[in-house]
């Protein structure tokens, strides 16, 4: 209804009971084409939007506790990642044309 979903293949197999009153979908795939784009640069984050900084003690601690966390993180992105294909419907039912 408010073309949330841009992708072309959405458009295409749009419900008939369904009715266009937007196509917000570009618009945020815009704004995060940008924000990728500030970010791949260095432009984001600066110094502008960063105004916290962590002491060389708070930095330490935060690295152990990431250092510690590293192998539960990456399992659990891993299962995440595993869910959520599990879950697509357009997976299930190949409509994007995979393998199935």
């Amino acid at each position: 209804m408010m073309g949330m979903m841009s992708h072309p293949h959405h458009e295409e197999f749009m419900p008939k009971f369904c009715k266009s009153y937007a196509q917000v979908g570009h618009a945020i795939t815009e704004g995060l084409d940008a924000f990728k784009r500030d970010v791949d640069s260095g432009d984001f984050p600066s110094k502008e939007y960063s105004p916290y900084v962590m002491n060389d003690e708070e930095k330490e601690i935060f690295d152990k506790l990431l250092e510690r966390d590293a192998v539960e993180r990456v399992r659990k992105h891993k299962d995440a990642e595993r869910k959520s294909k599990q879950a697509d419907e357009y997976e299930q039912l190949s409509l994007y044309g995979g393998k199935d």
